[in-house]
């Protein structure tokens, strides 16, 4: 069996999850595997010509929703005869809230079917040394469950079984009560405090340690990285790919959600499915 799989992965985490589950599906049945990562480049006309296959969809999530530029670069393409589709989205361990059923309407009204679907803990974009948030995720316990996610939805389709799913019925597992209401407390406090004295967070280049290498601007996925290396607000998505990619530790997310994240939502959770 052979799969197509289209991930959109800033700092690497999905990309890994993407790969397990296509290994899954695809167990070693070809060379080579179909896989395209969006975040330089949308998806193309040529791309949308691979018509049988099914299509693993991966996104990260952002503020609970799958994020507008995971939309833009998978616009153009359509199915004409209803592929099944496995709906991914990776998040850093609070929750996945709307992603997945954001990303089963986009797909649905693209022509796929959605017959599998699932939610993997990655590191967070905000993790640190000093605020961890599901830091060194996905490890091996993650892959191993990637993998066998994959053989489950090939065992389905082998099965002829191309029933679609809900994924509204994919439900968050839940966080400690005390951790919620921390952590809404402190969003409420910040709300209130960017109404009166708004504030722009974005990643922060440290001039006597960069060394103009430029990896940082390859590793952006919208170009928001100037020739100065310092960050255009305008276009930058906190995806902090710049900051985890830097070999000199020159660059830094002062985010002030990175603290109560990694104090509220430090309890490991675990991969969860539904087919």
């Amino acid at each position: 069996m052979k799969s197509l799989s289209l991930y959109f992965s800033p700092t690497g985490g999905g990309e890994k999850i993407a790969k397990a589950i296509q290994n899954g599906i695809d167990q070693n049945d070809y060379d080579y595997q179909f896989s395209l990562n969006l975040n330089k480049r949308p998806v193309s006309a040529e791309t949308g010509e691979i018509e049988t296959l099914p299509v693993i969809f991966t996104i990260p999530v952002y503020g609970g929703h799958m994020p507008k530029v995971a939309m833009e670069r998978l616009n153009t393409l359509r199915s004409e005869c209803n592929q099944p589709a496995i709906l991914v989205a990776v998040y850093g361990n609070r929750a996945f809230e709307k992603a997945l059923i954001d990303l089963e309407a986009f797909v649905r009204e693209r022509g796929f079917n959605p017959i599998a679907a699932g939610a993997f803990p990655c590191e967070h974009s905000y993790s640190t040394d000093e605020t961890p948030i599901a830091a060194g995720r996905p490890d091996n316990t993650d892959l191993k469950m990637a993998e066998e996610f994959g053989r489950l939805v090939r065992e389905k389709i082998l099965h002829n079984d191309f029933s679609s799913v809900n994924t509204s019925d994919l439900q968050d597992e839940p966080s400690p009560e005390a951790s919620l209401k921390n952590f809404i407390k402190f969003v409420k406090a910040y709300q209130t405090q960017q109404a009166t004295e708004p504030k722009i967070y974005i990643p922060l280049v440290d001039t006597e340690k960069c060394t103009e290498c430029g990896e940082c601007a390859d590793a952006c996925p919208t170009a928001a990285i100037r020739e100065d290396f310092t960050t255009d607000a305008t276009r930058c998505i906190k995806c902090c790919a710049c900051v985890k990619i830097c070999p000199a530790q020159a660059r830094a997310f002062h985010t002030p959600f990175a603290r109560p994240l990694s104090e509220n939502f430090s309890e490991r959770k675990s991969p969860c499915w539904i087919l």
